[in-house]
């Protein structure tokens, strides 16, 4: 009798751990210390935006930047961080170089310490969520800042009169956003959706595709119309195509080649799942902490600037006699110092429109009870003007001194609803429309 041969259960490969490629490696680790700089020390687009910290290494680059721009690279001009809201400063370029350059040798000293490393898979996924919560509050910050009209509120009515030639690029992009409410809404939604898309880990390609369009679009206005948000709006389009590399080749058999493919899904960061529940948790808690504070930020925000004077007296003022030093002084084209028209419209803020067609604001103390109303000019601090006013019903005077010089100035309202005038604020938008009105 011939003994029946038993059968050995299968053994299971061993796992093999992933190892990664020299280059991959050295590319991970400068991207890994690239971003870190960058997100670190600035306000704007990090995690600080909406928690404010101490941060000793914005210190330290206030230091350092300067003496590379004038040591280093051998640059003139201003090396200080201003805030004035641009981020394309001199400052800003010189940091990018600081930051390059640090990265370069963190990544030559993490290369040589950890040379025998396989892979840094766990990392890659931790960085992966700091990235998304990055780009997440971010693109909320400034979603909710167009749906309530904070970035782009509707322009003052001293934009109304000024002339076409002397708008700069960056005041006609902002007027024509603040005269559509619906383009800025729209924009507005893309933003905040590529943010809440990117708090869920397995919409991340989703929303970093989303994202990729929005700040596209947005990148090539600040292009063509001279916006200094260029190199923050790069890297929040960088940051995304980084979080798309692993999905690259499955998008493009989805849309180019017409393959039948499948996303990757998100691989967990602990192997317990309660831990990863936990992480989960976390990303919801940053993304509605975000969502609340932004938009209450920016509420708020766009209140404030949705203030405007109270009463006839807000609007456009034509001056039709304008007295100085006791003589009238008639409309003509050539003299710069008789005014043209007056505008008051902000509750600290008076604008003037001389007769050569310049335009000039002054920051103004009102004071209805009173009847008065004080001039300042910020470029020449001891300069004031003050003045008492009548107003009766489409008539204004105002009367008092322009520096030391005696002044009387009779003006008439201007009607902001002729659309013979004002056609931008009064034409609208047409569902029929038989011949293009492009004037």
């Amino acid at each position: 009798m011939i003994p029946q041969l038993q059968q050995e259960a299968p053994v299971a490969p061993p796992e093999t751990t992933p190892q990664w490629s020299l280059p991959t490696k050295i590319a991970f680790r400068f991207l890994f210390a690239y971003f870190l700089l960058y997100v670190y020390p600035r306000s704007v687009g990090s995690l600080g935006a909406f928690v404010k910290y101490k941060n000793p290494l914005k210190d330290m680059w206030h230091a350092v930047v300067p003496w590379v721009g004038a040591n280093i690279l051998h640059l003139t001009g201003d090396f200080t961080e201003t805030a004035n809201g641009s981020g394309d400063q001199l400052y800003d370029y010189i940091l990018l170089f600081c930051i390059a350059v640090t990265a370069l040798i963190a990544t030559a000293i993490w290369s040589w310490l950890d040379r025998k490393r396989p892979n840094y898979t766990t990392l890659y996924g931790w960085l992966r969520l700091f990235m998304r919560m990055v780009i997440a509050v971010a693109m909320i910050s400034y979603g909710a800042n167009k749906l309530w009209r904070m970035q782009f509120p509707e322009p003052m009515l001293q934009r109304y009169i000024d002339t076409f030639g002397q708008t700069s690029p960056m005041g006609l992009l902002w007027a024509m956003m603040g005269a559509s409410h619906a383009y800025s809404i729209f924009g507005g939604v893309g933003e905040m959706l590529g943010g809440l898309l990117l708090l869920v880990p397995d919409f991340t390609a989703l929303g970093s595709l989303v994202t990729v369009g929005v700040m596209t679009n947005v990148l090539l206005l600040n292009f063509g119309y001279d916006v200094p948000r260029k190199i923050y709006c790069l890297h929040l389009i960088a940051f995304c195509l980084f979080l798309l590399l692993p999905d690259m080749r499955r998008i493009a058999d989805f849309f180019l080649f017409q393959r039948k493919t499948q996303l990757t899904p998100t691989p967990p960061l602990f192997k317990d799942k309660y831990f990863n529940y936990g992480v989960w948790a976390l990303q919801i808690i940053i993304g509605v902490a975000a969502l609340i504070v932004c938009s209450n930020q920016a509420a708020g925000d766009a209140a404030k600037k949705a203030v405007k004077i109270q009463g006839p007296l807000r609007g456009i003022w034509a001056v039709d006699e304008f007295s100085l030093d006791g003589a009238m002084r008639l409309p003509l084209l050539t003299d710069t110092t008789r005014w043209q028209d007056v505008v008051f419209d902000a509750p600290d803020q008076a604008a003037v429109r001389f007769m050569d067609g310049s335009l000039k604001e002054y920051y103004m103390q009102l004071d209805q009870a009173n009847r008065t109303i004080t001039l300042w000019d910020t470029a020449h601090p001891h300069w004031k003007a003050t003045f008492n006013y009548d107003l009766q019903g489409d008539r204004l005077t105002l009367d008092g001194n322009l520096g030391s010089s005696p002044v009387t100035a009779t003006t008439s309202r201007v009607d902001l609803s002729d659309p013979a005038k004002f056609l931008l604020i009064n034409r609208g938008m047409h569902w029929v429309t038989d011949y293009p009105h492009n004037r």
